[in-house]
């Protein structure tokens, strides 16, 4: 029995050292290569390609087309822009894979074999990969969901600024360099992304700079932004009146959107309110009736209570002393 609680502790103990292994090796992951100010960006755009090694850790658990795809887009929405990024997410997830995997088996050969501790280990490892398999990728997801939420609601106040530069008689171009040291200190996100736009219209132009900065962020707001600023140049009517329709547009919209997440706190509080706070509303109103009942019961059924079995016998079934003498 101690042997069997000895290997039941070295499991639970490679599980939560695979574990804290697993958080830490991801958190150092996004502390050193995600993008977070101009600065920062400065620095990633000058890497290096990634190794040959690097390259083969990348490839050691295969991958769809589609997949690569969504990686690659999620990593640009949460601000990895280095070049070798997605070279990077995918060494490191599938070198962590292989570490678990790896203890594991070395585990399963140091337990007793006449148990089932290897058994154990082997299926604890194989859980804990599958995590390590997953988890990263909805972390991804969640980083690009909130990066892409502050660009959504710190947008308005850029364009306010851009549609400034504009009225003071600035090309769009210079706007946007303008704008991009003005924003950096309360909306760096949208710096950087500025940033970009300059570089990609610097190698091309400004309306294939917005096509890709619509493209990496893949949200309705920013596509319907690059379309309305496109269009303007493209026919020649005026910027800084689309500019400003569409900021307003923009609050107005995040004011609805707003008002509908406080509509559904009601909804979302009902699920508390009946789990949490019925139950003893219930016990107070319910339990002194009910140890009442149980009281009364029990002094009914005593000897001299009126559920007696004496007491409740029809009369005809009573027994009497003239019956009872021959």
């Amino acid at each position: 029995m101690s042997g069997f609680a000895v290997n039941v502790i070295t499991v639970w103990v490679f599980l939560a050292g695979a574990a804290v292994l697993f958080g830490l090796l991801m958190v150092l992951q996004a502390v050193q290569h995600r993008t977070r100010n101009l600065v920062e960006f400065e620095s990633r755009s000058r890497r290096g390609k990634a190794g040959a090694f690097r390259r083969a850790l990348a490839g050691l658990v295969p991958q769809s087309d589609r997949e690569i795809e969504s990686i690659e887009q999620d990593l640009m929405r949460a601000g990895y822009y280095a070049g070798d990024s997605l070279v990077d997410y995918l060494a490191s997830r599938n070198t962590l894979i292989a570490m678990v995997l790896i203890g594991s088996g070395v585990l399963a050969l140091l337990a007793d074999p006449s148990t089932s501790a290897p058994m154990w280990i082997l299926a604890g490892g194989a859980v804990v990969a599958a995590l390590g398999h997953g988890i990263p990728r909805v972390l991804l997801a969640a980083q690009a969901r909130q990066r892409v939420g502050r660009i959504q609601r710190g947008l308005p106040d850029a364009l306010d600024v851009i549609r400034m530069c504009l009225t003071g008689g600035i090309s769009l171009r210079e706007s946007l360099i303008r704008v991009t040291s003005e924003v950096e200190s309360f909306h760096p996100e949208i710096a950087v992304e500025f940033r970009v736009i300059q570089r990609h219209s610097d190698a091309g132009t400004l309306a294939a700079a917005l096509k890709s900065f619509a493209r990496r962020l893949k949200t309705p707001d920013i596509t319907a932004l690059t379309a309305v600023v496109s269009q303007t140049e493209r026919t020649g009517t005026s910027v800084v009146h689309a500019i400003s329709e569409y900021a307003d547009g923009i609050r107005r919209m995040l004011r609805q959107r707003a008002e509908e997440q406080a509509s559904k706190t009601s909804i979302s509080l009902l699920f508390p309110v009946v789990f949490c706070l019925a139950p003893p509303v219930f016990i107070i109103l319910i339990g002194p009736p009910a140890l009442q009942l149980k009281k009364f019961v029990t002094d009914a059924h005593a000897p001299g209570g009126v559920f007696e079995q004496k007491t409740i016998r029809p009369p005809s079934l009573q027994s009497s002393p003239a019956n009872d003498t021959p």
